[in-house]
C-alpha cells in the first residue's frame, strides 16, 4: 500500500510540473545562415555560396532563452522555384538546367529532383566539437526570377529531441536568420507572375513565413 501511495505522489508532482511548463506556440529555435554575395541581380555563370555555422547553444525566440541542443535532429532543406515565365507559357520547375549545385562530399546534403517540386537539397548538418556546419555553392545558369528558401525542419518524435530545461510535449520549430535578418529582396515577390506570391510580401503573417523559412529572391540576367 505504501508503494502505491508513493507512486501516486510522484504522478501528482509530475502532473503539476507539466501544468506549469508551457511554451505558447512552441519552441522556435533560431539558426543563422549566410548567402553571399547578397545581390539583387546575378549574371549567368555567377556563383552563390550558402553557409551555416552555429554553436549547439541555440537561442529560442519563444522563450528568449538559450538551450544546449547537442547532436540535435536538425534537417536543413533548400528549395528553389521560378516566379516568372521569361518567354515561356507556363512556370517551369527549377532543375539542373537552371543551376549547378556544388556540394562537398564531406556533407550529407544531396540534390533531389521530383516532378512536383523540382530541385531540392536535403540532408543534415555536420556536427563536431559542439558546432553545426553546412556549406554549398550554386552556379546560376539560366535567366529568370527566382525564389530560394533555406529552412530547417525538426523531427519532433526523434529520440534525440531531448535537451536540458525542455518542456515536454511542446512543438519544436526553427527560424532561419538569413543574412542577419535582412529583407533578402522580398520586394521581388511583387514581380511574380502568380499573384498569390504578392501576398507573401503584403500580408504580415505570410511575410513572416518568408523570412522564417530563410527566403531569398533574386534575378538572373
Amino acid at each position: 500500500m505504501r508503494i502505491y501511495s508513493l507512486l501516486l505522489i510522484l504522478v501528482l508532482l509530475s502532473s503539476c510540473g507539466q501544468d506549469d511548463c508551457h511554451v505558447p506556440g512552441g519552441y522556435m529555435f533560431e539558426r543563422p545562415a549566410t548567402l553571399s554575395p547578397a545581390k539583387l541581380i546575378y549574371n549567368v555563370g555567377d556563383t552563390i555560396t550558402v553557409s551555416a555555422m552555429f554553436s549547439d547553444e541555440v537561442y529560442d525566440r519563444a522563450t528568449g532563452r538559450t538551450y544546449l541542443l547537442e547532436n540535435f535532429d536538425f534537417y536543413p532543406l533548400s528549395t528553389f522555384c521560378r516566379l516568372d515565365t521569361v518567354g515561356i507559357d507556363t512556370l517551369e520547375l527549377v532543375t539542373e538546367e537552371h543551376f549547378d549545385f556544388i556540394i562537398s562530399p564531406t556533407y550529407n546534403y544531396n540534390l533531389r529532383i521530383s516532378n512536383s517540386a523540382g530541385a531540392e537539397l536535403a540532408g543534415e548538418f555536420n556536427y563536431e566539437d559542439h558546432i553545426y556546419d553546412l556549406e554549398y555553392k550554386i552556379v546560376v545558369k539560366k535567366p529568370g526570377l527566382y525564389l530560394a528558401t533555406f529552412s530547417t525542419w525538426l523531427d519532433n518524435f526523434s529520440e534525440r529531441i531531448d535537451f536540458p530545461g525542455q518542456c515536454k510535449g511542446q512543438i519544436l520549430d526553427s527560424w532561419t536568420m538569413l543574412n542577419d535578418g535582412a529583407a533578402n529582396n522580398d520586394t521581388l515577390l511583387l514581380d511574380a507572375v502568380d499573384e498569390r506570391w504578392h501576398r507573401h510580401y503584403n500580408e504580415p503573417n505570410l511575410n513572416e513565413n518568408f523570412h522564417r523559412w530563410g527566403g531569398y529572391c533574386f534575378k538572373v540576367e
